[in-house]
């Protein structure tokens, strides 16, 4: 029989902690309803509503092994869950088949490669928190009395832009550029070896992003430019490449004109925003 607990009846309380108690494993299924998400839908608590956050820490009091499974249209404040619960599914809020595919991912039978869209905070205060920001132009380092952070949390996010796991893991070789300079009618090609160094076979989101380190324009820390989807067969190794031109690197500068600036680049490349590997080259137009 499932269990109604809302935000005030702790009456089920007691039998879902008993059967958490004497299971291998605990499943929890939590996150938001329906009428949450979607347009004025607007919330300054983004955390596990009602009960919720008090009865998973219950649970876990009894039986650390759970799988939480989130169900939810915003990113969620979950740093407790994050910091405690050994797995986290992030299904969001899904059709009619949704309850199918997520079993197939708990049970193995589907090997998840999904990547999230937006970054998950570790607090609501870091919100709007975006991958892409502007860079301030103040220093990120704890020793400057203006640092670019809080005081009382870290700048970075819980779950980059991005991020992603599966069932395997996958180990990213340094980044090989075909050259260090380009001119505008020309392209260089990024190549990165990309290694599923995990037991199963398993797909992953290889990404992108650009930095313009100097321009007339504030530009963002990075910018995802591209992505490829690989599947891996364990101990399997691909070398990814993407091509780099001109038009990838223009952006609406002052004089409203889509263009691009010739001066120094970085370029990242990794399984989310955060997690990249680096190298650089200049645009000399």
């Amino acid at each position: 029989m499932p269990l109604e607990i809302n935000e005030t009846d702790k009456s089920g309380f007691p039998d879902a902690v008993s059967k958490a108690e004497d299971a291998d494993l605990v499943i929890m299924v939590l996150g938001e309803d329906a009428f949450q998400s979607g347009e004025g839908r607007s919330q300054a608590k983004i955390g596990l509503a009602g009960l919720q956050q008090e009865l998973l820490e219950e649970i876990y009091k009894v039986n650390k092994n759970i799988a939480l499974v989130l169900i939810n249209g915003r990113p969620l404040e979950i740093t407790w869950a994050a910091e405690n619960i050994p797995a986290i599914v992030e299904a969001w809020q899904l059709g009619s088949e949704s309850g199918n595919a997520i079993a197939d991912v708990l049970f193995g039978k589907y090997n998840p490669s999904g990547k999230l869209p937006v970054s998950f905070p570790k607090a609501v205060g870091q919100e709007p928190l975006y991958y892409n920001q502007q860079n301030t132009g103040r220093p990120y380092s704890e020793q400057h009395v203006t640092f670019s952070s809080y005081t009382d949390i870290g700048k970075e996010a819980l779950y980059p832009f991005g991020f992603g796991l599966s069932y395997t893991d996958f180990e990213y070789g340094e980044i090989s550029l075909s050259a260090e300079e380009m001119s505008a009618n020309k392209e260089i090609t990024l190549s990165v070896p990309v290694t599923n160094s995990g037991d199963v076979a398993g797909k992953e989101v290889v990404q992108l992003y650009l930095r313009d380190l100097v321009a007339s324009k504030s530009r963002p820390v990075k910018e995802l430019k591209g992505f490829e989807m690989i599947e891996l067969n364990p101990g399997e190794t691909k070398t990814v490449e993407f091509s780099i031109d001109e038009e990838m690197l223009r952006f609406y500068n002052a004089s409203k004109q889509w263009e691009s600036e010739s001066g120094d680049f970085e370029v990242f490349v990794g399984g989310n925003s955060r997690d990249l590997k680096k190298a650089a080259f200049t645009l000399n137009k």
